[in-house]
């Protein structure tokens, strides 16, 4: 028997394995992600001093908001929503700033940053194909290295100090953790890694009841059904509730978790999307953007919840490329038995009542992956040196403000916590940077005008100039038109007709087409080179044709002698341009054409 793969899923989206096959795979996806699931919620309560009620509490919301937002994203209501077995989880990398919002602030404060991270994330969801330039691999990978080490700082807040009498056995538990976790992650089998944290977390819990300081007692006092803990509430605004001072000091690296969510849950769905799929077709970015709405929406609810930001569930991909499911029903399944396992106060209290020692071992792996995961983000997304020399200043930017070694002057309270924090200094410096290379680039030309077949001999004339400033030959500017006019024929199909036919030229003919045009849809094109090559990109109202790519692609796998006329657009583009992308956003295309001599 063949292990499924990324290109061989047994049960895509709209498939159903059997009923107690999907209950099978949505109960082992449920149990494994649980414990890692409420690892984030656990170490907020913990660390930042609060009582065990808020510590209930905060597990209860957790599991609450993870299940009904797994639903939401499953299901897909409207732009809301993907319609892929993509579970909500929890996000590790926000525990630093969390902690110090419940310290600094209280619940409340936690609950308003959160929800501002939501916003966040709706208004990038909204605008992703404009904000593009920012919100880019190299930016999130660089603020997910500087994120491990902020996380890693949150480690000695777990452990006890060297003279307390439980130091020794506290120690032993979290490398135990640590040790099984890394073992298995290295060197077990796809299924064996995916249990990893579960299993490390278990042999770690179970090396601090050796010690005795594992308490069962939660466990013991906890009812069987119910809601546990006490919603901690909402509160007022910040600023008239007293702790203005922290809310505002914590809002820019909430902004830049917004702003880093978005790019995981941007790569998570790219990478759902080509695993549960036999065929190899061109990513949807409705898809992705409608991903990132759910998650906008899922934060939204965890704030008002009191509890913790989310992202989509990193073990998503890994876990249906290893089983070959991802079924929709399997996604229902899993968003249920989170929603139950919330009302079982038992099983919950099995999971906050894990020691925090055992946490600190899990941490460890965890900062460790977040910094190779960003580091891979850079150099598998970026070809350019620049930019991933952008990735490597940046981190250590951020790294010399986190640990202090720089002597700063005094700049009140709020500026000094926003320059002390090595996620704020690096994000920003990063953004800067990116900032500095798209300006300093060659400068893109651009022409705009309505989406019309009728304004190619204006386009062919753009493209003229923008080849006599390159210092093209007359071949180059050939090529250039000729995409150019591919790429309009199939941008805009309703008046391909009209431009074809030279016998119907009378005047009612070309009322009627005018009315058949849009008026509302807009054509910008930005045209820049790299050296010999020129890059067009065509910006225009989403259409209802299809996506170009996979268009393209049908036609190379599926080639015949005597192609269709909507075909022969597509066939000559094929032949003229280096490489096609096209990314269909709600409401705008985006083609980029790549064209080298």
């Amino acid at each position: 028997m063949t292990t499924p793969s990324a290109q061989n899923p047994r049960y895509e989206a709209d498939e159903n394995p059997p009923l107690k096959a999907s209950l099978g795979y949505g109960a082992q996806f449920s149990l494994i992600a649980s414990a890692t699931l409420l690892v984030t919620p656990i170490v907020v309560a913990k660390a930042s001093g609060r009582d065990d009620e808020y510590l209930v509490w905060m597990v209860f919301a957790s599991l609450l908001v993870a299940g009904i937002s797994t639903l939401m994203q499953v299901k897909k209501f409207g732009l809301v929503g993907t319609g892929s077995m993509l579970p909500m989880f929890t996000a590790a990398f926000a525990i630093p700033f969390c902690i110090t919002a419940v310290t600094d602030g209280g619940p409340a404060t936690l609950a308003a940053l959160v929800l501002v991270c939501g916003i966040g994330q709706l208004i990038i969801a909204r605008w992703l194909f404009l904000l593009r330039r920012i919100v880019t691999p190299v930016v999130g990978g660089t603020v997910l290295m500087i994120l491990s080490i902020t996380l890693a700082s949150v480690i000695p807040r777990l452990l006890p100090e060297a003279s307390d009498e439980n130091s020794l056995g506290a120690h032993l538990a979290a490398l135990t953790a640590l040790a099984v976790i890394s073992a298995l992650i290295l060197r077990g089998s796809a299924v064996i890694r995916l249990w990893g944290p579960v299993i490390g977390i278990v042999a770690g819990t179970a090396v601090a009841a050796g010690f005795g300081i594992y308490n069962a007692d939660a466990i013991l006092d906890a009812a069987w059904i119910g809601i546990p803990g006490e919603w901690p509430g909402l509160g007022v605004p910040p600023v008239v509730s007293g702790f203005g001072v922290s809310f505002w000091t914590l809002l820019p690296a909430f902004l830049f978790l917004s702003i880093v969510i978005s790019i995981q849950v941007n790569g998570e769905s790219i990478a759902q999307q080509r695993a549960s799929r036999r065929e190899n077709r061109a990513v949807d970015f409705r898809e992705v953007q409608g991903a990132m709405t759910g998650t906008g929406v899922t934060n939204l609810m965890a704030g008002a919840a009191g509890t913790v930001p989310y992202i989509i569930s990193p073990a998503a991909v890994s876990y249906t490329q290893t089983t070959g499911v991802a079924s929709r029903r399997v996604g229902y399944i899993i968003g249920a038995l989170f929603i139950m396992v919330a009302f079982l106060p038992k099983v919950s209290a099995v999971f906050s009542s894990i020691p925090g020692p055992v946490m600190a071992g899990f941490l460890v792996v965890l900062s460790a992956y977040l910094f190779v995961d960003g580091a891979r983000t850079v150099m598998q997304s970026e070809e350019n040196r620049q930019r991933i020399t952008v990735a490597g200043v940046c981190f250590w930017i951020g790294a010399a403000f986190q640990f202090g070694l720089f002597s700063l002057p005094d700049v009140g309270a709020v500026w000094a916590t926003l320059v002390q924090s090595g996620i704020t200094t690096g994000g920003v410096a990063a953004i800067i940077m990116i900032l500095y290379l798209e300006f300093t680039n060659p400068r893109r030309m651009r022409f705009q005008s309505k989406l019309d077949i009728e304004v190619l001999p204006e386009l062919n004339e753009f493209l003229g100039k923008f080849a006599d400033r390159r210092g093209w030959d007359t071949p180059m500017k050939e090529r250039l038109s000729a995409v150019a006019e591919e790429t309009l024929l199939s941008l805009s199909p309703l008046d391909l007709e009209a431009f074809m036919a030279e016998d119907e030229e009378s005047e009612d003919d070309e009322e009627a087409s005018e009315g058949e045009a849009d008026p509302g849809r807009q054509l910008v094109v930005l045209a820049s080179s790299d050296g010999p090559v020129a890059t067009l990109e065509f910006i225009g109202g989403a259409g209802d044709e299809g996506n170009m790519e996979d268009r393209i692609h049908q036609l190379q796998q599926y080639d015949e002698e005597t192609p269709v006329e909507q075909e022969l657009s597509l066939r000559m583009l094929r032949a003229y341009a280096t490489s096609v992308v096209h990314q269909q956003f709600h409401g705008t295309d985006i083609i980029t054409v790549r064209v080298e001599p």
